[in-house]
């Protein structure tokens, strides 16, 4: 009988154990506690430009500066005034220019920049924004921060939007052939392959002087 006894005892015992281990959650909770916040580039974007963006701008350099730096000594200027977030031949700015107004196009305003004795024909573009110069550019922006590269993208279109509707709907109303305008702009520089002359700039802060 004793034995019997103990071996009833040892069975409950297990049960007990076993019960002990079971934790029960629904499947609702489950999935809330598993789901991350999600990434909101929109504000996190809005807030960059708002507060670190105008610093940045403020202290663009100058295109005539950068084009002497690099004919002077290009690994060092692109050092010192460019970014970029990937590994490779492309690097980003972001530049003073004054220039004057050569013709205005749906997508883009043709320019005349005056640098140094040389006079480059350029391009503002004022409808196509997309790509990430402006965030690389910027050199706010650093992949250890963003490990997630939908995260990264979603900052680039953010900010395209950004200068999208809040820079250039009030440019291009205004805009007209002759007008002398001054600008910073981002700009995509292809460090092997330096051709000044055709570049493409994308306007963060302009104005028309005349």
């Amino acid at each position: 009988m004793n034995k019997y006894i103990k071996y009833i005892l040892l069975l409950l015992a297990v049960v007990l154990v076993a019960y002990k281990s079971v934790y029960f959650e629904k499947l609702s909770e489950r999935k809330s506690n598993n789901t991350a916040i999600a990434f909101d580039a929109t504000a996190f974007s809005k807030k960059l430009w708002l507060q670190q963006f105008p610093v940045k701008l403020d202290n663009a350099v100058a295109l005539p500066v950068l084009m002497e730096a690099i004919n002077k000594s290009s690994t060092t200027a692109f050092t010192q005034y460019t970014n970029a977030l990937a590994v490779g031949n492309y690097r980003y700015a972001l530049v003073k220019l004054d220039a004057v107004v050569t013709s205005v196009k749906e997508d883009e305003v043709l320019i005349n920049v005056q640098a140094g004795d040389s006079v480059l024909q350029a391009s503002l573009a004022t409808e196509f924004i997309y790509g990430n110069s402006i965030r690389d550019a910027s050199g706010l922006v650093q992949v250890k921060d963003y490990p997630n590269t939908s995260d990264l993208n979603s900052i680039s279109e953010a900010l395209n939007k950004i200068v999208r509707s809040e820079v250039l709907p009030s440019f291009k109303s205004a805009v007209k052939k002759g007008n002398t305008v001054n600008a910073v702009a981002a700009v995509e520089l292809n460090k092997e392959h330096i051709h000044w002359q055709g570049l493409e700039f994308i306007p963060l802060r302009i104005s028309i002087k005349q």
